[in-house]
């Protein structure tokens, strides 16, 4: 449609070269291991609401869509729009599998197209990452997809100079499990091993993988401030199939 052509044209020369002067100042590394052709998945970690969008112009020259939770289509009418224009697929995260998210997400995969997925659904100010959601593995074990790992730092509070990573593509190939449901759990936690590992390179903590059992901030919503010493909660509670 046109004013998707419009609009992603304003992205690629208006949005990205604002991104790189005050107070963002972007810097994006590893570009080489985004391909320019066929279908990826972009998989990031999450720290400040303004991530979409600037992973989406870094992202450039590749056009992306995005998966986003439905209640930022409910807010503003004209942001709705945005979203909708740029392809946004609208997640709700009240159900235990958003099945018309996940058909328009393999959909645009299956047509070549970069698809950007935020495993943790929630955003972590400090970057203590959550427990991926296996919806990522999901996708990302689709046949023909790239996996390509995405880590983003200081875009919390707009301070800048914001750092955007892409790391080498990651290999799922040899990923087995009895169970569907068990093979898209090992798929996530494999590729957010390879979040956890690359986020320093962008000045972020060093931590442990978000993987194994349930904690306390896998399932907490909203901004995550963890007090000091939080300690794991081995909690086990229904996960759900897609990726927020």
């Amino acid at each position: 449609m046109i004013a998707d052509w419009i609009l992603w044209t304003v992205s690629r020369l208006i949005v990205l070269p604002v991104l790189y002067i005050y107070p963002l100042r972007m810097r994006r590394f590893g570009m080489e291991h985004l391909p320019r052709t066929g279908p990826v998945l972009i998989v990031c970690n999450h720290v400040s609401v303004a991530d979409p969008i600037i992973l989406m112009a870094a992202a450039r020259k590749r056009r992306t869509s995005m998966i986003a939770k439905r209640e930022l289509f409910q807010k503003h009418p004209v942001f709705a729009w945005l979203l909708r224009t740029y392809r946004a697929i609208a997640l709700d995260r009240s159900k235990p599998a958003d099945f018309t998210a996940i058909r328009r997400a393999c959909a645009l995969l299956d047509e070549g197209d970069a698809v950007v997925v935020f495993p943790e659904g929630h955003v972590s100010r400090r970057g203590t990452m959550r427990r991926g959601a296996p919806g990522a593995g999901f996708f990302g074990l689709r046949a023909g997809v790239t996996v390509v790992p995405a880590v983003i730092w200081n875009t919390q509070l707009f301070r800048g100079p914001a750092r955007v990573r892409f790391g080498p593509p990651v290999d799922l190939s040899d990923i087995t499990a009895p169970s569907r449901h068990a093979r898209n759990r090992l798929a996530t936690d494999r590729v957010m091993t390879v979040l956890a590992e690359l986020l320093p390179s962008v000045g972020g903590p060093v931590q442990d993988p978000p993987v194994g059992p349930q904690r306390l901030i896998d399932r907490t919503r909203g901004i995550w401030f963890p007090p000091p010493g939080a300690g794991a909660d081995a909690d086990n509670e229904p996960e759900a199939v897609a990726a927020g």
